[in-house]
């Protein structure tokens, strides 16, 4: 797991926690400084904070300075849980972790369902709980993950070694290749729930739908409803944030996409989707860690206006 982690994290990992603490205010503060260094890296999560949040360009760097912090905070978290033998981390996680969700009563609880994560905190669904404590459609989990962060866990076997502590069976799938669509679909028709980060997927399809992200027009994956719709498996939206010391994993909206269900009604779904996204993004910025996946999104809808605008065709040479 050491080549997962940071030396910085993997050595503060080992401190009591109010040196984590500490260290994390230090780390945040670094990378922050390092921001303010280079700002044209930085312009577009600041402007998204700016707007989402209706604050000036100097309270944008503040919440910017927490987000790092709070990055820095998880890291040394995910550095303490790695080096936690199996039946200790099942004891902090009996201690640090709440999850809420309840399907519908007219829904089998064994139904797969594909979760839709908003990007906050290292922490995967139901992933310390012991399996009899889990609903029956958490019980096999499949994570889509960018190729760049599912290979490393892959390589030191994180998913298996979170399989036999908790007695769920957990898999990734890399999200950036082309049959991806055929391997969730595999997974679900096996029995997997998904689960994805669907604010901060790659955006390589040209597949998209239209949406409004808090208050701006942007881009939803249009593959995402289509899979559901295929499947006629429910999307639900789910968070994990932390409160105090514990991560409450709850979710916030469940969607069923009808057989027949196509544009005007696909794209107030995304909407719905998206609103329920921006609402969270707005009651905790500082826990968020996509920021810029929220201007890229706004990014693509702009573009997709101006060639439209311009009599052309998104995406032409």
């Amino acid at each position: 797991m050491i080549g997962l982690i940071p030396r910085w994290a993997w050595l503060g990992g080992k401190w009591p926690y109010f040196m984590q603490m500490a260290l994390a205010v230090f780390v945040g503060s670094i990378w922050t400084l390092k921001a303010l260094a280079n700002t044209s890296k930085v312009s577009s999560t600041l402007s998204a904070i700016s707007h989402v949040l209706s604050v000036s360009y100097l309270r944008s760097w503040h919440i910017y300075w927490h987000t790092q912090i709070n990055h820095a905070r998880n890291t040394l978290i995910f550095s303490t849980l790695c080096r936690l033998p199996g039946e200790r981390l099942l004891r902090w996680g009996r201690r640090h972790t709440q999850v809420d969700i309840r399907p519908p009563k007219e829904v089998a609880p064994e139904k797969p369902v594909i979760y839709l994560v908003v990007s906050f905190a290292l922490h995967y669904f139901g992933m310390l709980q012991p399996v009899r404590q889990q609903y029956a459609n958490a019980r096999k989990i499949a994570v889509v993950q960018p190729r760049c962060a599912l290979e490393p866990l892959q390589k030191v076997g994180f998913y298996q070694s979170l399989s036999r502590m908790t007695g769920q069976r957990i898999e990734g799938i890399a999200a950036d290749q082309p049959l991806v669509a055929r391997q969730i679909a595999r997974a679900v028709r096996q029995g997997y729930s998904v689960e994805m980060r669907v604010d901060s997927m790659p955006t390589e399809t040209v597949r998209m739908v239209g949406s409004r992200l808090c208050g701006k027009a942007a881009m939803f994956p249009l593959s995402i409803l289509e899979i559901a719709k295929r499947l006629e498996v429910d999307l639900v939206v789910l968070s994990v944030v932390r409160e105090e010391d514990v991560f409450r994993t709850a979710s916030h909206l469940r969607l069923a996409v009808p057989a027949q269900a196509s544009g005007e009604a696909l794209t107030e779904m995304a909407c719905r989707i998206d609103g329920v996204i921006g609402a969270l993004i707005a009651r905790y910025p500082e826990q968020y860690t996509a920021w810029h996946a929220v201007a890229e999104r706004w990014r693509l809808a702009r573009e997709i206006e101006q060639a439209l605008a311009a009599g052309g065709e998104y995406g032409a040479a």
